[in-house]
């Protein structure tokens, strides 16, 4: 999800075991499609598509992507890169917002690349909190256990994303 890329897609029609060797890239799409037939001999209508090469084929997944969302895929999407393109996976994933909404809520949503223990590590820091206790009590604060705390709590979620952990929350 980090780069920029163009996604290769391919539309693999519902037909026949027999038949199913038929795949056609995006590229070749409009030409190829009008030749598929059932085993009844009718056009075929439905395509399954599948992310073969690209970024963000994870939010490709979370999104759902079918022939009736697809431009919208292409028009909104699959320029988003880096953060925005996690953010926007973390949305569909565990939040299940649809496409029309996600777009909206992205602003909402904050990432912290790290663990959960981590996160609190640098959040106590920032924030100052364990300066605010005498020096000889803060040996007996637990990061991990306030870590996981969060998490129970739902103040702040694990994500995992192309083996890159991080934590997110807001939204």
């Amino acid at each position: 999800m980090r780069g920029l890329a163009f996604a290769k897609l391919c539309f693999q029609p519902s037909l026949s075991l027999q038949q199913k060797r038929r795949n056609i890239y995006f590229e070749e799409y409009t030409k190829k499609a009008a030749t598929h037939r059932n085993e009844y001999g009718d056009p075929v209508e439905e395509y399954e598509i599948q992310f073969i090469d690209g970024d963000n084929y994870g939010l490709f997944g979370a999104l759902s992507v079918q022939k009736a969302n697809l431009e919208q895929w292409f028009d909104d999407f699959e320029g988003l890169d880096g953060d925005e393109a996690i953010k926007a996976y973390y949305l569909a994933e565990n939040l299940h917002c649809t496409m029309d909404d996600l777009l909206d809520k992205l602003e909402d949503v904050m990432l912290f690349e790290g663990t959960a223990e981590e996160y609190v590590d640098q959040y106590l820091e920032d924030a100052g909190i364990l300066d605010q206790i005498p020096e000889q009590l803060q040996y007996y604060f637990d990061s991990k256990a306030y870590a996981s705390d969060m998490l129970i709590n739902g103040d702040i979620t694990e994500l995992s994303v192309e083996n890159v952990d991080y934590i997110v929350w807001g939204c």
